[in-house]
């Protein structure tokens, strides 16, 4: 059925936005309780200057906004304690290491020698990357950019858009402007240096993609745990470095030298160097998944109220006109029979 021109709940001709500016209302949600008896998270098209747009209602995917407020308080502060508990404890740490941190750390290397343009592979024990630059890297690193910052615009996230920017004129920098030298340089400290970012980077997606499968398949979980384990191992590392520098992972694994050996003896780094940048993307890390944390249960409660005020909606409605308020016992009626079962 084709949206009205009037706002489905005031009945006032609609603005160019997306909010009614006599009532207040959201017109695809108001529309769509109207119609149906309540907002469903669907897509939204509408044109915009001649592009498609897609507007998803992510509020719409949590069902208990409650609950989600709750685990949004304990599960990262959770998670990270744990991590934690076990490079203190020392029980445990070797598995932590082998099971998550090595994946994370392999694909730090990984992800900075593509931004730099390398044709890297990474494995379990080490990513292989060849001297020289290759195109297929920066090829697909490109197309996968433009992708996300298509994604933003056509889900009207400016965000992912913005972060796609950023992503462009990284690579940009990295592919074009840095020698291979010190290209070099920047692949070995991306192993725990770009690990802990990629293992924030895992906690955040928590936060994210509530109306996709990574919220409703509970892959965030997963992410959660490996990013919270692989970020504790490695900051805990360069932390208990400061003051123990027999700590550093210097000298030879497998009969390489490590990423720190290098750093040192190839690159000309200092000690105090190679410990405090290590421990600085650790303290920085930490600061950002503060300020996500705090963004999350701020993201939860407003849709705690957005709820709240839909049922109200939904129920003005329903006294006004019997069939969409049929149409809302019908579906609380499902509802109460797929908990049921």
């Amino acid at each position: 059925m084709e949206a009205s021109n009037n706002c489905a709940w005031c009945d006032h001709p609609k603005d160019a936005g997306p909010i009614c500016s006599k009532c207040g209302a959201d017109y695809a949600k108001a529309e769509a309780i109207k119609q149906h008896g309540k907002a469903d998270n669907e897509t939204i098209v509408t044109l915009d200057n001649g592009f498609t747009m897609e507007a998803v209602d992510t509020a719409a995917a949590i069902e208990d906004p409650t609950l989600e407020k709750k685990i949004c308080l304990a599960a990262l502060p959770s998670m990270l304690a744990f991590a934690f508990l076990v490079q203190l404890s020392g029980v445990g740490t070797s598995i932590q290491r082998i099971v998550f941190t090595m994946p994370v750390h392999e694909f730090g290397h990984a992800t900075v020698a593509w931004f730099c343009g390398f044709n890297a592979v990474p494995t379990l024990w080490k990513t292989i990357s060849p001297s020289d630059r290759g195109i297929a890297a920066s090829l697909v690193l490109f197309v996968g950019i433009v992708s996300l910052a298509n994604y933003g615009r056509r889900h009207m996230h400016s965000g992912w858009v913005i972060i796609a920017a950023f992503l462009l004129l990284m690579q940009g920098i990295g592919t074009l402007m840095s020698s291979e030298r010190d290209s070099e340089q920047y692949i070995l400290f991306g192993g725990d240096g770009g690990g802990m970012v990629l293992a924030t980077l895992l906690m955040l997606s928590f936060y994210f993609g509530k109306e996709t499968q990574l919220y409703k398949g509970g892959l965030r979980w997963g992410f959660l745990a490996i990013g919270a384990a692989a970020f504790a191992d490695m900051f805990m590392t360069w932390v208990r470095s400061a003051s123990d520098r027999l700590q550093v992972p210097y000298g030879l694994t497998g009969g390489e030298p490590t990423d720190a050996f290098k750093l040192i003896n190839y690159h000309t780094w200092s000690w105090e160097q190679l410990i405090s940048r290590h421990v600085t993307v650790g303290v920085i890390c930490l600061m950002v998944l503060l300020a996500f944390y705090l963004w999350g249960i701020k993201q939860a409660s407003v849709m705690i109220v957005t709820k709240q005020r839909e049922d109200a909606q939904a129920l003005l409605v329903a006294a006004e006109d019997p069939d969409s308020a049929a149409a809302i016992i019908s579906q609380g009626s499902s509802n109460s029979d797929s908990h049921s079962t």
